[in-house]
């Protein structure tokens, strides 16, 4: 349980507390810890949306399966992040995405009555969990306003834009492969591959396997409108 407590103080619901207040709060809580596979599914539209999920180490792709068997990657979270946090109090009876892991991950499970539990006994955790579904909101409403843009270079440049506000960089890393980036951006990969190679020519951005730096802030902004 140490370590476990360890892994959640780098959660954003336990950030506030120390390591005996976490053991404290959970002594009575039921949890479980379940070790996932590479590609395993988490949660999935089959399944009753009564469970959050923290990753304590891995990490998991959120995604859209449509009929025909195409998958969009709409997210992809990481070690401390919270899964499921837009889900477990909607008014759904099920997930609406498809949760897998995209590596070996280990997960800290909770359903909605021990979680109401703790918000009981800690009011700075539930404060933390809406502060985390805000944040999710506000990042769905980004990718709705990539989807609505009308040109793949004008997608491009408005996620390289939000990435560079929030990691208050000109060096963009990227939290995901080429094929992720991809489907959230909607176009194909071959598309995505060109635009970038067009872009670099143009001396507007340069790239490699993790990064997209930006050398032409003013020229990016211009193919939003493109």
């Amino acid at each position: 349980m140490d370590s476990t407590i360890k892994l959640l103080k780098h959660c954003i619901l336990f950030k506030h507390l120390s390591i005996e207040e976490i053991e404290q709060l959970l002594w009575d809580i039921t949890y479980s810890i379940k070790f996932y596979n590479k590609n395993e599914v988490v949660f999935s539209p089959h399944q009753p949306a009564d469970t959050l999920g923290v990753i304590l180490d891995g990490g998991v792709d959120v995604q859209k399966i449509f009929a025909s068997g195409k998958a969009v990657t709409v997210n992809r979270r990481f070690q401390y992040e919270i899964i499921a946090e837009a889900s477990i109090f909607a008014n759904i009876d099920c997930y609406p995405s498809t949760i897998s892991t995209f590596e070996n991950s280990h997960i800290f499970l909770i359903n909605k009555s021990n979680l109401v539990k703790l918000f009981s006994k800690d009011e700075g955790i539930m404060s933390k969990f809406l502060e985390s579904v805000s944040n999710r909101v506000l990042a769905l409403n980004t990718t709705i306003e990539i989807l609505s843009l009308n040109s793949v270079p004008s997608k491009i440049a408005y996620f390289l834009l939000v990435e560079r506000n929030k990691q208050n960089s000109n060096t963009i890393r990227l939290k995901f492969s080429k094929k992720s980036l991809a489907e959230h951006l909607n176009v194909s990969r071959p598309t995505l591959s060109r635009e970038l190679k067009h872009m670099q020519s143009k001396g507007i951005i340069s790239f490699d396997k993790k990064t997209i730096e930006i050398h032409n802030l003013e020229k990016l902004e211009e193919l939003c409108s493109v």
